[in-house]
C-alpha cells in the first residue's frame, strides 16, 4: 500500500512517499450525526500527490484569505495538512452531514449534542447558521480548511425552533467542550468557535472563567466581535478577545474596510485581534446544497468561521502550538493595509498555501512544478505522480525530472542551482540521507524518467524527495 503527500518547511520542498508493508490498520472515522468514539489512527489509503488543493472560483472571500491586497483575486489554494485536529462548533445544529459534507474526505467525524436547559424541547429544527459556518470551515467548495483532517463536535445551543439562545446554554456548551477535550482518549489540538454573541451590552464573570479554563486546557478560542457597529468591549464573549489565546474577529467588506451596512456593522475596539471577510461570503446553500449553488452570509459570524479554519490549519501544521501561539501565528501572517482607521488597522487573516510562489494557483508550488517538469504557468498541468515498487529487499521509486534542469554530470545539483536528495525514515520522525542508486532514463517531452533504488528490508520504509532552492532564494 502506498501513500503520497507533500511536506514543506524552511525553504525545503518535500515530496513524501512512504512504503507501508502489511500491518494492522484501524477503521477510518466516518461523518455521522450520533456520538461515537473517534479513531486515533486512520486507515492506510492511497492518496494523490497534490501538495495543495485549489478552488478555481472560490468567491472574493476565500481569495482574499490567500492574498489580502489582491482585490480581484477569486482563486483559493488551500494547504494540505496532515495532523488531525478537532473543532468544537457552538452554534445551531448542522444539516447535510451525511450527504454534502461527506464529500470532503478530510472531515473525519461529526457528532452533534443538543444543549438543553430545564424545560427545553428535546429536539431542534434550527440548522441554517451552523450549516453555513461549518461550510466555511470544512465544506466542499467553500471551506477554508477543506484540506485539513478535522473531527467536528457540534454543540447545538438552539433547542426547538428558536433562533435565539441563552448565556446559560452557551456556558454549558463550553463546559462540555472542555470536558470532552480533557477526557477524550484521542488527543488532538482543538479550536472552539463561537460565532454568536450578546446583542445587548453585558458582562459575565462565569463565562469569562470558562473561557480562561478552555485556554488553560489548550483549546484555542475564536469568538465573533458582534454586529452592533459598536465597541466589542461592551459585549460578550467578544470582550474577552484581549486575553491571550482568545481570538476576537471583526468583519471586513469587499473593500477591506470594516464591514458596515446601514445601521449594522462589525464591532471594533481593543478586543478585536483580527479581521476576516464578512460581506456576501459564499457558503453552502443550507436548504439545497448543490455544486455552484451558493448561499451567502454577512457579519462577524462568517469572519469568525474563516478564522477558526485558519487556526485549525495552523494547529494541523504544528500540533504543539499553545492557544496564544496560534493567535501569534495568525497575527504575524496577517495582511495589514497601510491605512489605519482611527486608532485601528484591519489586519486580515491569511491562509498561506505554501512558502513558495504558485503562479497559476493550481496548488503546486513553482519549484515543485519546475523540478518535475510540469508547467508553473498552466493550472491544468500538475506534476505527474510518483510510483513505488517493492522488489525483494529493495524499494524502487519512479518519478520524472525536467530535462532542462537535470545535469548527468552533477545529478543532484540542478542547472538552476537547486539541489535535491532522497531521504529515508522508519518512523516519519528520524530522517537520514538515503543511500541508493539513481538510474536516469531517456528524455522525452521535456522530462527524464528516473528510478531511485534503496536497499531496505524493514517492514516500514518512508522515502521523501527534498528540493532546496538555490542560495538566496
Amino acid at each position: 500500500m502506498t501513500e503520497t503527500a507533500l511536506r514543506i518547511s524552511r525553504g525545503i520542498f518535500r515530496f513524501l512517499l512512504p512504503i507501508l508493508a502489511i500491518g494492522q490498520a484501524s477503521a477510518e472515522p466516518s461523518v455521522e450525526t450520533r456520538a461515537r468514539t473517534e479513531q486515533g489512527t486512520p486507515a492506510e489509503r492511497d492518496i494523490l500527490i497534490e501538495p495543495n488543493g485549489a478552488v478555481a472560483n472560490a468567491g472574493w472571500a476565500l481569495g482574499r484569505l490567500n492574498t489580502g491586497g489582491c482585490m480581484s483575486n477569486c482563486s483559493f489554494v488551500y494547504p494540505e495538512t496532515s495532523a488531525p485536529v478537532r473543532l468544537y462548533l457552538i452554534d445551531t445544529g448542522v444539516a447535510h452531514t451525511t450527504t454534502w459534507f461527506a464529500q470532503n474526505t478530510n472531515l473525519k467525524s461529526f457528532r452533534s449534542e443538543l444543549i438543553r436547559a430545564n424545560g427545553d424541547p428535546t429536539t431542534s429544527s434550527v440548522t441554517a447558521h451552523g450549516t453555513q459556518m461549518l461550510s466555511l470551515i470544512a465544506g466542499p467548495e467553500t471551506g477554508a480548511a477543506v484540506g485539513t483532517p478535522i473531527h467536528v463536535v457540534n454543540y447545538n445551543i438552539y433547542p426547538g425552533n428558536s433562533t435565539s439562545t441563552t448565556l446559560g446554554r452557551l456556558q454549558m456548551a463550553i463546559i462540555e467542550a472542555i470536558d470532552d477535550h480533557t477526557t477524550n482518549p484521542v488527543k488532538m489540538p482543538a479550536v472552539l468557535c463561537i460565532a454568536n454573541s450578546s446583542t445587548y451590552q453585558a458582562t459575565s464573570s462565569f463565562l469569562e472563567s470558562l473561557i480562561d479554563e478552555a485556554v488553560e486546557a489548550g483549546i484555542t478560542v475564536v469568538v465573533s466581535a458582534g454586529n452592533q457597529k459598536s465597541n466589542a468591549a461592551n459585549y460578550i464573549p467578544s470582550s474577552y478577545g484581549t486575553k491571550p489565546g482568545v481570538i476576537c474577529v471583526g468583519a471586513t467588506g469587499t473593500d477591506n474596510n470594516p464591514w458596515v451596512e446601514g445601521n449594522i456593522g462589525t464591532n471594533t475596539g481593543t478586543p478585536v485581534d483580527l479581521y476576516a471577510p464578512g460581506q456576501n461570503v459564499w457558503t453552502v446553500n443550507p436548504t439545497n446544497p448543490q455544486p455552484g449553488n451558493y448561499g451567502s452570509a454577512n457579519g462577524t459570524s462568517p469572519a469568525s468561521a474563516l478564522t477558526a479554519a485558519a487556526a485549525l490549519i495552523q494547529l494541523s501544521i504544528n500540533p504543539l502550538l499553545h492557544p496564544d501561539e496560534v493567535e501569534d501565528a495568525l497575527t504575524e501572517t496577517a495582511y495589514a493595509p497601510v491605512a489605519a482607521r482611527g486608532a485601528e488597522a484591519t489586519a486580515l487573516v491569511q491562509v498561506l498555501p505554501d512558502p513558495e510562489g504558485d503562479s497559476d494557483l493550481d496548488g503546486a508550488s513553482d519549484i515543485i512544478e519546475s523540478f518535475f517538469g510540469s508547467n508553473p504557468a498552466n493550472s491544468s498541468v500538475l506534476p505527474a505522480p510518483m510510483t513505488i515498487a517493492r522488489v525483494g529487499g529493495q524499494a524502487q521509486l519512479s518519478f520524472r525530472v525536467s530535462s532542462d534542469l537535470f545535469n548527468p554530470a552533477t545529478p543532484f545539483v540542478l542547472t538552476d542551482g537547486s539541489t535535491w536528495k532522497v531521504r529515508v525514515s522508519g518512523n516519519l520522525q528520524d530522517w537520514q540521507d538515503a543511500t541508493g542508486t539513481l538510474v536516469p532514463g531517456t528524455a522525452a517531452d521535456g522530462v527524464i524518467p528516473m528510478t531511485y533504488t534503496v536497499s531496505n528490508g524493514a517492514s516500514k520504509v518512508f522515502l521523501r524527495i527534498d528540493v532546496t532552492p538555490p542560495p538566496g532564494q
